[in-house]
């Protein structure tokens, strides 16, 4: 199980404190650095780090660190007993900067939250969330230097939500670069730079899900599941569908239900 022996989110220093730990500590340390500071190695030069970097220290190794002004912070020591399993594929001893800090930042608020509170089970709540903190760590994007491009990250990121929610809207691209206030090349650009996939994807993908809900689960017909799924022509669906699932709409609802007869379709033609 892991535990969390000591936390902190948004903690403040003396400006220019300094952290200095020659064998580290028992535990793991996670640490995101919200203001300017200086990192010392014992295998390498000093590193400046900005706002935003993050660093994973394992048990026992060195940790010195200063801020360079304001020493503002979050982070997480935990100690796994038994030890971690493989795989958890973080980076350790060295700087990084991950392309979307806000849900690092927000599971270290959690964490904090449920160590001060210490409401029924806040033991293995501490371990779930650490867990997702670590799987999080494991898959985001990160870079060695800090990003200079995250002006549109706000907009875009509330934008991909509400397309995503409401995928049967017929979006195009000219509608989103204006909901984001972004030119056309920008906009797929800063796409895929933050969320790693062209907004057609995600949009196509989205409505496969859903279409798939709706044939395994509605009295729908197949026509007008694609429909309230997105699909606008049945006969690129019915390709698209076969292309990605490998059978036909019908053979996936005649599966879905158990070889059974699916609930005769309704007509909505009329419904107000």
């Amino acid at each position: 199980m892991i535990t969390v022996p000591y936390c902190g989110y948004r903690f403040r220093n003396p400006d220019r404190d300094a952290i200095y730990r020659p064998s580290g500590t028992d535990s793991f340390l996670f640490l995101m650095i919200l203001s300017p500071m200086t990192f010392y190695f014992e295998d390498r030069e000093p590193e400046h780090a900005e706002a935003g970097a993050c660093i994973f220290y394992p048990p026992f190794v060195f940790h010195h660190y200063q801020a360079e002004g304001e020493f503002l912070n979050s982070f997480v020591h935990f100690r796994c007993d038994p030890p971690l399993p493989e795989p958890y594929p973080i980076l350790t001893g060295r700087l990084f900067y991950p392309e979307q800090p806000e849900e690092i930042h927000s599971l270290l608020r959690l964490i904090q939250q449920e160590h001060l509170n210490r409401q029924d089970n806040y033991a293995q709540m501490e371990d779930l969330l650490v867990r997702q903190l670590l799987l999080l760590l494991g898959r985001v994007r990160a870079a060695s230097h800090p990003p200079r491009e995250r002006r549109y990250y706000g907009q875009l990121s509330a934008l991909r939500e509400e397309m995503l929610e409401t995928c049967e809207k017929p979006w195009t691209l000219e509608q989103m670069c204006r909901r984001a206030n972004i030119g056309k090349s920008q906009f797929y650009r800063y796409y895929e730079l933050y969320f790693r996939r062209s907004p057609l994807e995600e949009l196509t993908d989205a409505r496969l899900q859903r279409v798939r809900y709706l044939l395994a689960s509605s009295s729908l017909s197949v026509q007008q599941a694609a429909a309230a799924s997105g699909f606008r022509s049945i006969c690129h669906f019915n390709r698209f569908f076969r292309l990605r699932c490998g059978c036909t709409p019908t053979e996936f609802r005649e599966a879905a239900f158990g070889r059974t007869a699916a609930p005769k379709p309704v007509d909505i033609s009329a419904a107000p």
